[in-house]
């Protein structure tokens, strides 16, 4: 006797092309590409697709960054208020995955909340900087890839960030965390151009890094950078103030992102960007 058929939740149903039309097909087979995965996540953007649906980009520990649909998600129930999934929240996922679409979404089977993150709604400047994280980290990781160092790092810095009585040194030190992850860190040690060590006047995001007096004048794309903010990211000397290694680390961040991060504006003023530096 045939085996019967095995159920998997997501899987295509296809019916034997062979069996006969008055007969039961013997054999049902299953798309395999289908596959569910389950991982601690955190939500980095959101989009409302329909009157009870929504698209979400999560940022996973071991599968990296998933863009996935929640079919129904904001649907109520007798048992369940419709609230859906919110921006920054913190939990555990299970998505399944159409493997040979890399570029698919991925369906939320699952998602249930471990931490709720409240304290990053005590301040505007709070919320402001956790959003921020959100979005570097969104636009700077591909999808797929992960990075658990990373992830932990984003998870202890919104934890962080709920009782920081500064939450823009926060900020910078997960702006430091994430370029190294993703292997764009700034070079704050030495002139990238000709190595020099002394006389580091200049910073050059298209370089990567600064740039001494002496091979500053062939540069177009360029901010001069003061000697209290090299210091303090070159770990010489404690900040006075995170502003200025802030706006240095954003803007080699605008440039990795091809535009300034839309939350950049919250945590500083556009006059601050111009003369902390």
């Amino acid at each position: 006797m045939p085996p019967g058929p095995h159920f998997v939740q997501g899987a295509t149903r296809i019916l034997d092309p062979h069996a006969s039309r008055h007969c039961p097909a013997p054999f049902i087979f299953y798309d395999t590409a289908m596959a569910i995965i389950r991982d601690a996540a955190i939500v980095l953007a959101r989009l409302d697709f329909s009157e009870t649906s929504q698209v979400l980009v999560f940022f996973t520990r071991e599968h990296g960054k998933i863009r996935a649909i929640g079919k129904g998600l904001k649907r109520g129930t007798k048992t369940r208020f419709a609230v859906g999934i919110d921006l920054l929240e913190h939990g555990r996922l299970a998505a399944s995955v159409r493997q040979e679409h890399s570029g698919a979404l991925a369906t939320v089977t699952e998602w249930v909340q471990t931490e709720s993150l409240a304290g990053l709604r005590r301040t505007l400047s709070c919320l402001y900087s956790a959003q921020y994280l959100a979005e570097i980290t969104a636009h700077l990781t591909e999808d797929g890839d992960p990075h658990m160092p990373l992830f932990d790092a984003l998870v202890e810095r919104l934890v962080e960030l709920g009782s920081a009585p500064q939450p823009l040194a926060v900020v910078v030190d997960y702006q430091r965390t994430l370029l190294e992850c993703i292997g764009s860190h700034p070079r704050f040690d030495g002139c990238v151009l000709c190595g020099r060590e002394t006389d580091l006047t200049y910073f050059s995001a298209h370089q990567g890094g600064m740039i001494c007096r002496h091979c500053e004048a062939g540069q177009v794309e360029k901010r001069e950078v003061s000697a209290a903010t090299l210091e303090s990211l070159r770990g010489d000397a404690s900040p006075t103030s995170p502003a200025g290694p802030f706006v240095l680390l954003d803007y080699h961040i605008a440039h990795l992102m091809g535009r300034q991060p839309l939350l950049t504006s919250k945590l500083i003023t556009r006059a601050q960007q111009r003369s902390v530096l």
